[in-house]
């Protein structure tokens, strides 16, 4: 079988310009069938292309000849160099592109002659590759010209093959792994019964009600059932192994009757949905609505709405089911509880509410729902920012990679983390110190600097631990992607809070950054920053060129640079405006509302900024940052909040909060924001303010 293999997706479509089409992709790092399609053409291979970036996916792709036939998995035990065959499966597939898994049947019913070549085809290829002990899962088409080996691992067949081959053969491949680690002899049985698991193929929507579930458990020839998905939760459209719906086990006498009570099970699966209007929180606008002025939300906190509907706007809100509060639904015309992050999920939403009040503009104000957001102006031609914008301001290696050609006044040395060789392998190419970050996170969470090749294996041991286990702080509706490596830029840091208005960039603010280089929590910001006007010059122009080159046009945007040896260079940025109480900072300093414009300006309703404003004040925000262990006791927050140069006070931590090292935004304790008529002196009460007003006490410790 031809194969080859690309150190991105990027460079596939090149390498099939040789290869041709039709062609199988495979991402390497991706589970199951995630990633995996048949490309026929140049339109295909594109689509393949964006779907790869919902995984955060930019590793290595195995591109192979498209084979026809049916598929089949080979379950090997090894010991001493010494295979044994334990059976044959039939897997059913869809049909391409998307080649999900739907069931697996064992025994496979083939000719003795075919089971005899495949099981010889997979003990040559085992021996080839220096196999001596334990388990293989090979995977095999059986094409007109006979069986050629699709891909071969050192590991169990996994959708359950191995308790399958329990139910028809009775013998336990997993327990024989340690008889053979043991030293004892272990034989496969000969299969007496057949046995197979099927997945539920179901239509994706949100589900009312569910029955029949008892009734397929108390069959005799069912051995297993799971359907992780009850009343009000979404089904999602089945793309790859992990998106199915759930599956039964099982058995029969024989292939023909396994089969049929498989079908016959599913059958007994009855599920009622809800229609998608219907969803809403609200099933009827709570007034007329009018298309021109009516705005659809993805997500986001209540105070948005407010403002929204101070200016008159009809709001319809999707809104995450983590983070709905019953006053949104009050305040929206319309609203839906459903996974604003998930396009699958929000498309048809999107698709019915448009048809029905026919949306003006669409707008997420928060990080997660900022590619959506621009999936569905570009599904309805609502102008605002596109989803291209919104993917490469959120994927930072694709945002590096962009730069580096349209903008090479901001290209740094970068690339993907594909393994821990990639890691070493890039401070010797790019020099120390570099970054390690997650490709499209934010308030600092997963960053590493690498300081020398003696940090390597301490930074990818962190790196594992995260992708295994998830971003475990902050908000559950990011997730742990990609990783890039990047130069490390030298040089202090400020964040950049800018008005689009049809292509004309407007800076409102600069932000001066106070922060620690022993870790990537901000420890408080600083407006406006005490600059040169040569340096608010050279900032102004590098955010309007850098704002430029993503084609951002429209609406508020957070960039963040340093000022380095080589000039300002982007850190990153956002089509949202910035967190962290600097939109608290703003309003104090210059007397503007940023979410109020992100609303207004869509609908006409604000009039541009004709020039970068001044600042009739200055602010500070401090991050409140704890020590390691378990709170007792924190005193003195509401006497701050009653000082008459103070913002805001937010306290996360509570008496048994347990607090970590700090490490980035999310383990702070807090933030305190304060006004004063100049950085200088804003910067010093809150120092101050933080020192003397707050005092927090941890187990173990006496009160002062």
């Amino acid at each position: 079988m031809r194969s080859a293999v690309t150190e991105t997706p990027a460079e596939v479509p090149a390498l099939l310009g040789d290869f041709g089409y039709p062609a199988i992709v495979k991402p390497t790092r991706l589970q199951g069938s995630a990633g995996v399609r048949l490309v026929r053409t140049p339109d295909e291979l594109h689509s393949w292309q964006r779907e790869l970036r919902t995984f955060a996916y930019d590793g290595p792709v195995v591109v192979e000849e498209f084979l026809d036939g049916p598929e089949f998995s080979v379950e090997t035990l090894s010991a001493a160099g010494v295979h044994q065959i334990v059976g044959i499966t039939a897997k059913q597939v869809t049909d391409g592109p998307l080649f999900v898994e739907t069931g697996q049947l064992f025994p496979a019913p083939l000719p003795a002659e075919a089971a005899g070549e495949m099981g010889e085809l997979v003990t040559a290829l085992l021996d080839a590759a220096g196999h001596r002990f334990g388990p293989a899962h090979t995977e095999i088409i059986l094409t007109a010209d006979g069986p050629r080996i699709v891909e071969s691992q050192a590991r169990l067949g996994g959708d359950r093959i191995p308790h399958l081959i329990r139910v028809a053969t009775g013998f336990d491949i997993e327990a024989a792994i340690f008889e053979a680690l043991a030293g004892r002899p272990f034989a496969p049985g000969a299969a007496d019964r057949s046995a197979a698991i099927s997945f539920f193929q179901l239509e994706p929507g949100r589900i009312e009600k569910l029955e029949g579930e008892d009734t397929i458990g108390e069959l005799a020839y069912v051995h297993d059932m799971r359907l992780p998905y009850g009343p009000g939760d979404e089904l999602p459209v089945t793309v790859h192994s992990g998106s199915r719906h759930g599956f039964v086990v099982v058995e029969g006498t024989d292939a023909q009757e396994t089969e049929e009570r498989a079908s016959t099970a599913k059958e007994l699966l009855r599920v009622t949905y809800t229609s998608a209007l219907l969803n809403a929180v609200r099933t009827q606008p709570a007034q007329p609505m009018v298309p021109e002025r009516t705005l659809l939300l993805l997500g986001h906190l209540t105070e948005p709405l407010r403002l929204a509907k101070s200016l008159g706007l009809n709001v319809i809100l999707i809104q995450h089911k983590d983070k709905f509060d019953p006053e949104q639904a009050r305040l929206a015309d319309v609203t839906f509880v459903a996974d604003f992050t998930d396009w699958a999920v929000v498309e048809p939403l999107a698709r019915a509410a448009h048809q029905v009040w026919n949306f003006a503009a669409a707008l997420s104000l928060t990080e997660p729902g900022l590619e959506i957001a621009g999936r569905i102006n570009d599904l309805f031609g609502l102008g605002g920012t596109s989803y291209e914008t919104a993917r490469l301001l959120r994927d930072k290696l694709a945002m590096r990679r962009h730069l580096a050609h349209v903008a090479p006044e901001f290209a740094i040395g970068a690339g993907p983390l594909t393994d821990r060789e990639s890691l070493a392998a890039f401070g010797p190419a790019h020099g120390y110190p570099f970054v390690v970050k997650p490709v499209d996170l934010t308030a600092g969470f997963g960053i590493f600097k690498v300081s020398g090749p003696e940090d390597v294996d301490t930074v990818w041991q962190h790196i594992e631990a995260l992708r295994t286990g998830g971003v475990d702080r902050g908000t559950t509706l990011y997730q742990v992607g990609g990783y890039l490596m990047e130069e490390y830029i030298p040089g202090p840091e400020f964040s950049i809070e800018s008005l689009s208005f049809a292509g004309r960039h407007v800076v409102v603010a600069i932000t001066e950054k106070l922060v620690d280089e022993t870790h990537f929590a901000e420890l408080g910001h600083a407006m406006p920053a005490r600059l040169s006007a040569d340096q608010e010059r050279r900032i102004e122009e590098a955010v309007a060129a850098f704002l430029d080159a993503v084609g951002l046009k429209d609406g508020p945007a957070h960039t963040e640079l340093r000022l380095s040896p080589r000039g300002p260079l982007v850190i990153e940025g956002h089509n949202r405006n910035g967190g962290g109480r600097i939109q608290t900072l703003v309003r104090a300093a210059y007397d503007i509302d940023l979410v109020r414009y992100t609303l207004a300006w869509p609908f006409g309703l604000a009039d541009p900024l004709p020039a970068r404003p001044e600042a009739r004040a200055a602010g500070c925000v401090r991050g409140l940052l704890g020590r390691p262990g378990t709170v007792a006791e924190v005193t003195g927050v509401e006497e701050l909040r009653a000082h008459p140069d103070v913002l805001a006070v937010d306290i996360a931590a509570r008496k048994g909060s347990v607090l970590r090292a700090t490490r980035d935004n999310w383990d702070r304790l807090g933030l305190l924001a304060v006004t004063a008529p100049t950085t200088d002196k804003a910067v010093l009460l809150c120092e101050e303010l933080v020192a003397t007003g707050l005092t927090v006490r941890m187990e173990g410790e006496d009160r002062a």
